[in-house]
């Protein structure tokens, strides 16, 4: 299958007024229609600087895309003038982002905001839109739409909040939906229904999802491949039962080892990654992970490994070989 998004070495870079900061620093990934790729990594790793440079929503300045292409459709969006980005952005690829209460416009009602985007991009009346938002809201699972398709976000719990946000994405059927932490400050039984709900409309809809995500329990789940990035590089890339049953990169193992497991009687324990993520204002030379690392060899202090394919479809960034 051919993949619907496609991102090739994209470099993405933020000119302050004293110094220079590389969050997207050679970023490569794909998706295919009906595929979820989960995108893993530390705050700070460029998992949503990554997902923002697909829609072009940094603000410029001070954001510079510096090198690498962004295909969708045919096109590369970061040569694309700003009206046709415009047509894109929740058209054809959609995203939920972090925080519903920020989100959302408190202003609106959560039925005027699905509204808005039906009828920019798809030209409908005010009436044809008012009922297509009814039924988008009836799709994400809100009881009583007709009435609540007039409430305001305040008038709606978090995790309903995010349910209006799944809807506003989903409401011109886009090809890919970007979900950036779409469960970040919702309880266990809501994430679970939030994770079900985006898969149940991928299966229906055919969309690709790339999911933005630290918490790998949903990795688990959800996810059919998994990019793990850390200082703004893709340091592995396999399917998710490569990834956890054979890392090939220290940083995804110390991930993995850092996970609380229920699958262990009376659990297990924690084993922390020592240290914190690397400095962006001033990263260390070579492999960003060798300070933290224990398996680091002399050379990882000055070498910047690729990610290159160690076993068919499984590509790690590390000097060491074979998994871990």
């Amino acid at each position: 299958m051919s993949s619907v998004l496609e991102i090739n070495d994209l470099h993405v870079e933020f000119r302050l007024d004293a110094d220079t900061v590389k969050p997207v620093n050679g970023v490569s990934l794909s998706v295919e229609a009906g595929e979820t790729l989960a995108v893993v990594g530390e705050s700070g790793s460029g998992k949503t600087a990554t997902a923002l440079s697909i829609l072009r929503l940094h603000p410029t300045p001070p954001c510079h895309y510096t090198g690498g292409e962004i295909l969708a459709g045919g096109r590369d969006l970061l040569k694309l003038p700003e009206r046709e980005m415009r047509a894109i952005r929740g058209n054809e690829i959609a995203m939920v982002f972090q925080d519903p209460m920020t989100s959302l416009n408190p202003l609106k009602s959560v039925g005027a905001q699905i509204a808005e985007s039906l009828r920019l991009h798809q030209g409908l009346s005010r009436s044809q839109a008012r009922a297509q938002a009814v039924q988008a809201l009836r799709e994400v699972g809100i009881p009583n739409p007709e009435q609540r398709a007039g409430e305001y976000p305040h008038q709606f719990s978090g995790g309903m909040r995010q349910r209006v946000m799944i809807a506003i994405a989903l409401a011109c059927r886009p090809k890919v939906l970007i979900a950036d932490e779409p469960t970040t400050a919702l309880d266990v039984t809501v994430q679970a229904q939030i994770m079900e709900l985006l898969a149940g409309l991928q299966e229906r809809f055919g969309m690709a999802i790339v999911l933005i995500t630290h918490d790998l329990g949903v990795v688990a789940r959800c996810a059919d491949r998994v990019l793990v990035m850390y200082g703004g590089r893709p340091v592995e890339l396999a399917a998710v039962d490569e990834v956890f049953a054979a890392p090939r990169m220290p940083y995804t193992r110390a991930l993995l080892r850092s996970m609380p497991r229920s699958d262990v009687p009376g659990g297990a324990p924690l084993d922390p990654i020592p240290g914190s993520p690397p400095n962006l204002f001033s990263p260390p030379g070579g492999c960003a992970f060798h300070p933290r690392c224990a398996l680091a060899l002399p050379e990882c202090s000055s070498t910047v490994p690729p990610l290159t394919e160690r076993a068919p479809g499984h590509s790690a960034a590390c000097l060491l070989e074979g998994s871990l």
